[in-house]
């Protein structure tokens, strides 16, 4: 599991690396964009953050940040999705960056933790791999993007299982593949 997590890194590395290299001179200060997804934010309230830039008119670079520490309800009914995750990505614009239809692909890794939702179970551990997904930017005035799309991931997850919420006791723990839903995207994009 070590070596799994130490390759994910330095793929990650790996990749900023390749990212700062190509980006050289091409990006200028109004090209960065800021946005936020709602659709996070509806799901138990995750914040969330991406900052992205243009390297050609094609392509865009992106890095992202998703934060839930939040637990709902009373004791013996408590509901959660607690989770902190990064990504890093590029997007490809057929038409040019920030406008029209998109293709994305990310590295991401998630550290998650969430129970109480549609059983009393609760499920923890990491999650790491790649998320591939696409949508269309709908250009509402100069610098002020809505994106909408959807995204799918594939990766690795680790995870411990437990009987109820509170209780701690371990039913089951493992590493598997994993492939699921991972965005339903209504970004609101700023552009500087």
């Amino acid at each position: 599991m070590k070596q799994k997590k130490k390759l994910f890194w330095g793929c990650v590395l790996s990749l900023i690396a390749l990212l700062l290299l190509l980006i050289g001179n091409k990006a200028d200060a109004q090209n960065i964009s800021i946005s936020t997804n709602m659709g996070q934010w509806l799901c138990f309230g995750t914040a969330n953050i991406e900052a992205g830039f243009p390297v050609e008119r094609h392509f865009s670079l992106h890095a992202k940040g998703v934060y839930n520490p939040f637990t709902f309800g009373e004791e013996a009914n408590s509901k959660y999705y607690k989770r902190v995750g990064v990504a890093l990505g590029t997007r490809y614009w057929p038409w040019f960056v920030n406008s029209g239809w998109f293709m994305e692909g990310d590295l991401a890794w998630t550290k998650y933790s969430f129970g109480g939702i549609f059983t009393e179970k609760s499920y923890e551990g990491d999650a790491y791999g790649a998320v591939l997904g696409g949508g269309y930017a709908l250009m509402l005035g100069k610098g002020f993007n809505l994106e909408m799309g959807l995204g799918a991931f594939a990766g690795v997850k680790s995870f411990t299982k437990y009987s109820c919420v509170k209780c701690g006791k371990v039913e089951g723990k493992g590493t598997k593949f994993a492939l699921a839903p991972a965005d339903v995207l209504l970004r609101v994009r700023f552009l500087f």
